[in-house]
């Protein structure tokens, strides 16, 4: 009689402990079955510059099966938003983040207590006190040694003699850590070559002192250092309110090419925004897949383009994703 009831309670445990595991492996599958989504919240992703970017965010979607929502401008009016977006997305479900920051040290440190509940990459830039301060990880290609690329090329253009050569740097953004790492690259790579850097305006200070990048005074050569002081350039080269300068820049659009392929401009260099964005996602899904994974900075490539390259074969892929 006692070894049957035994028997019966063994039989009980067992029983009870298959129900459990059975309960685990069907939560467990549920859970694999759930498509994960990855909120993209950047202010201006609806201007062209972001075409190759958004390319391959939707190929990475595609290729590892989750859900990228992009945040378009109309919902993020200013700068100070952007947490507060963040904030909504992932109550509405979100369980990764891929934003692009324009505010201030305080709301990228607001970010890394986020960081605790879900992953976060930052895509294209992060101020250079924050990457020690939270290890916010950011996909970006090298900002500096584009810079030190883009006046290599002048001085290969000009036999390596740029004596005498007025200079003017034109950026979109004085606060934006990735135009300054390129204009740091740039004037580090200047030294010694003779050139002069007769002013540095950034759009920024053109809207609130009411002056233009045609008011400054007349130099030889413009150095734009992104994509919208690029295509401001070349637009003022086309108008012929440049005095001859020549325009030599960073950018991704194809406006960008346009300028360079019209003449209008000398060099562009192309960081590779369909790796950035295919990269983002990537690197947010090993974190949501991966138990106790650790993002990681994501380097993106560049290329420097010239109307002698432009329509190479090497080439065709990139100007491919700029065009989508």
């Amino acid at each position: 009689m006692k070894n049957g009831k035994r028997s019966f309670i063994l039989t009980e445990i067992i029983l009870g402990m298959l129900v459990v595991i059975l309960a685990f492996f069907m939560l467990y599958n549920k859970n694999e079955d759930k498509t994960e989504r990855i909120a993209v919240i950047i202010p201006d992703i609806e201007e062209s510059q972001w075409s190759a970017f958004k390319y391959g965010l939707k190929m990475a979607s595609q290729e590892y099966g989750v859900n990228t929502i992009l945040i378009s401008k109309s919902n993020i009016n200013l700068s100070e938003d952007e947490m507060e977006v963040v904030k909504q997305e992932i109550d509405k479900g979100a369980d990764a983040i891929i934003v692009k920051m324009t505010g201030n040290s305080n709301e990228y440190s607001q970010l890394k207590k986020i960081q605790k509940k879900v992953p976060i990459m930052l895509a294209g830039e992060s101020l250079a006190e924050t990457k020690k301060q939270s290890d916010i990880p950011v996909t970006e290609p090298d900002q500096y040694e584009m810079g030190v690329a883009l006046v290599q090329k002048l001085l290969e253009k000009n036999n390596g003699n740029l004596s005498g050569k007025k200079i003017g740097i034109f950026l979109e953004n004085s606060n934006s850590e990735a135009d300054l790492n390129r204009r740091e690259g740039v004037c580090d790579t200047l030294k010694g070559t003779g050139a002069e850097i007769v002013w540095t305006v950034s759009r920024d200070e053109e809207i609130k002192r009411n002056t233009t990048l045609q008011s400054q005074r007349k130099v030889d050569i413009v150095l734009a250092l992104d994509d919208t002081s690029f295509v401001e350039a070349g637009e003022s080269v086309k108008q012929n309110n440049l005095y001859g300068a020549i325009v030599y820049g960073i950018g991704n659009s194809t406006e960008a090419v346009y300028y360079l392929d019209a003449r209008w401009a000398e060099c562009l260099i192309v960081p590779d925004e369909f790796t950035a964005g295919y990269q983002c996602v990537a690197e947010t899904v090993n974190a949501l897949r991966k138990t106790f994974y650790q993002m990681k900075n994501q380097e993106v490539p560049y290329t420097v383009l010239t109307r002698e390259n432009l329509f190479s074969k090497e080439n065709q892929d990139l100007l491919f994703t700029l065009s989508k």
